[in-house]
């Protein structure tokens, strides 16, 4: 089973090779290399305290000649312009569990054509007891220009008794980016210039705050106390999905978040809370779907708004009677085919992929595919219908706000993410890189695990919440708790679709007495989260392009029943 298109990899492969063949014909071979290190040998579990507190910020930069960069699982190096990372700044500080918390976690952008970047809060310690030498470590991501692609790694240097800073280590083991896999590392300069940070109590406040607020976890392996026969090795998949290929899986169960380890090329990743994935296709439910229930909740009547009311460059016949519902259905009963992804893969949607602009997005979007069938009847996977309503959106709430409304900042952050306490990871969403910097809505976000899991939580708790901030007829129905609306239908008689959420029929493979729906979150690559029964929820974050998880569901139910007829979510 397949339900999320490939055509964000035809196109990123595209993107990729055109992008840095020219650069690379002129860079000369690289000398042989060692492999990288090991994580553990770079950032040991057991390490001595730091003997002070610090605060300033950090410069780190390098050179092509000092950058390296391998494809996963081969020893040549490639002479690749995407191997020098960008110069990055950031102010950081320390608290008195020898946290090093940068002021900025959410993404920078850069001046390096092809990377941006996030760093998150690493440690230091104390090299050994009879100097005044500290080491750092800090967890990074390099994220791919204008797209999703994530690769994790780690920065790691060192101060002296005067703070004085060594060149910098970086290394990159792995990512969740199915089109391009590689290892990076190489060195760098550093400089560390000891200063006040303004507010950085409060900062240090801030994230004991969120620390505090995560799902407790246990190791995922110990599940096995409350169901004896469960197969761990199902849960990952392992059948269909190479360790290497899968950034992290887990299941939130009676409050308890059970935790895989975070698997590289390197070992296991040494800041596992810290590791950021990126949320492709699932913002469509968590950024489209979630921001249309809150507006619904609010104003009672953004669900039948009108596109072409509030996207004047959308005034074809084409959006004669498409609303802002059939939008996040993807069923406008406009498109060039009805059968699954065809449109979503086709070369022709490379147009919007690449568009950095917004004018061209939305030409696109607007204009590019003619109608064939009644809006709402049937659907069709476009990430540009996605986009449109984002952008109808904004213009929705522009006119209930004023002009410098955002339905990213002002809806899905302010009222979701923040009240939540979510990583600042989340805070930012990929735009346009224009002066309209319009949000993709339909992917571009990024998460930690707990975050992931946390607004599951969240949706969970909406669904039976007499004070729901979101609109519960639209949330009954997306959540399979209204038998008599399951959905649009999709080439798999097992699959629906309904306002951004995919459900899953599991009848068939538990023997379920009637017909139980499953609702689930999914994104490109291989990126799966199961809303289940009681409260419970289980995940996987892959690169593998494995959309099954079959597997999974015997022993998920070995927990508790996920048969249900009503209300799967309650």
């Amino acid at each position: 089973m397949r339900v999320i298109s490939s055509g964000l990899l035809t196109l990123c492969i595209l993107i990729s090779t055109l992008a840095v063949a020219k650069a690379a014909e002129s860079e000369p071979a690289l000398a042989a290399h060692l492999a990288p290190f090991n994580y553990s040998s770079l950032v040991p579990k057991e390490t001595l305290a730091a003997t002070h507190l610090l605060q300033g910020k950090v410069s780190l930069s390098t050179t092509m000649d000092r950058a390296k960069m391998a494809l996963a699982g081969q020893e040549k190096l490639m002479a690749d312009p995407r191997r020098l990372i960008p110069t990055m700044v950031f102010d950081v500080v320390q608290n008195e569990e020898n946290e090093i918390i940068p002021q900025q976690r959410s993404l920078s952008l850069s001046t390096n054509p092809y990377w941006d970047y996030l760093v998150g809060v690493g440690k230091i310690w104390q090299t050994a007891s009879n100097t005044q030498q500290h080491r750092i470590a800090l967890p990074f991501a390099l994220i791919e220009k204008n797209e999703n692609c994530t690769h994790n790694g780690i920065l790691l240097f060192s101060l002296d008794e005067q703070n004085q800073a060594s060149d910098f280590y970086y290394q990159i083991s792995s990512e969740t980016c199915a089109y391009f896999k590689a290892d990076l590392w190489g060195k760098g300069d550093v400089s560390f210039v000891s200063q006040a940070i303004p507010d950085a109590d409060e900062l240090v406040s801030q994230y004991q705050q969120e620390k505090a607020r995560r799902l407790a976890t246990r190791p995922i392996t110990e599940l096995s106390k409350l169901a004896g026969d469960i197969m761990i090795d199902s849960l990952a998949l392992k059948s269909f999905i190479e360790p290497q290929d899968m950034t992290f899986y887990g299941v939130v169960y009676q409050d308890i978040h059970y935790v895989s380890e975070c698997t590289t090329r390197a070992g296991d990743y040494p800041f596992c809370e810290q590791l950021v994935m990126p949320s492709y296709s699932s913002a469509k439910s968590i950024f489209a779907g979630l921001s249309m229930f809150y507006l619904e909740q609010l104003y009672g009547d953004v669900f039948e708004q009108g596109v072409s009311q509030w996207v004047p460059q959308c005034s074809g016949q084409q959006w004669q009677n498409v609303n802002f519902s059939d939008l996040l259905n993807m069923a406008t009963g406009n498109y060039v085919s009805a059968d699954y992804a065809v449109d979503e893969d086709a070369k022709s949607a490379l147009t919007f992929f690449t568009a950095k602009e917004h004018t061209q997005r939305l030409k696109f979007a607007c204009d590019f595919y003619p109608h064939k069938s009644a809006p709402g009847s049937k659907f069709v996977y476009h990430s540009s219908d996605t986009y449109l309503l984002g952008t109808a959106l904004n213009n929705y709430l522009s006119a209930k706000l004023g002009k410098t409304a955002d339905v990213f900042n002002d809806i899905v952050l302010a009222k979701i993410f923040k009240p939540l306490q979510l990583s600042p990871v989340t805070y930012v969403s990929r735009r346009t890189q224009d002066s309209v910097q319009q949000a993709y809505a339909g992917y571009g976000l990024f998460f930690t695990r707990d975050d992931l899991m946390r607004i599951s939580r969240f949706i969970h708790q909406q669904a039976n919440s007499p004070t729901s901030v979101l609109a519960q007829t639209q949330l009954q129905a997306a959540l399979q708790c209204t038998p008599a609306a399951r959905g649009l239908a999709t080439d798999y008689s097992h699959i629906r679709y309904q306002h951004s959420f995919w459900a899953r029929n599991i009848n068939k493979l538990l023997s379920c007495e009637s017909d139980s729906w499953l609702p689930f979150m999914s994104g490109f690559g291989g990126i799966t989260v199961a809303l289940l029964p009681h409260n419970s929820s289980y995940y996987y974050v892959s690169d593998s392009h494995q959309y099954n998880w079959a597997a999974a569901i015997p022993e998920l139910n070995k927990l508790h029943s996920l048969c249900t007829a009503q209300s799967p979510v309650n």
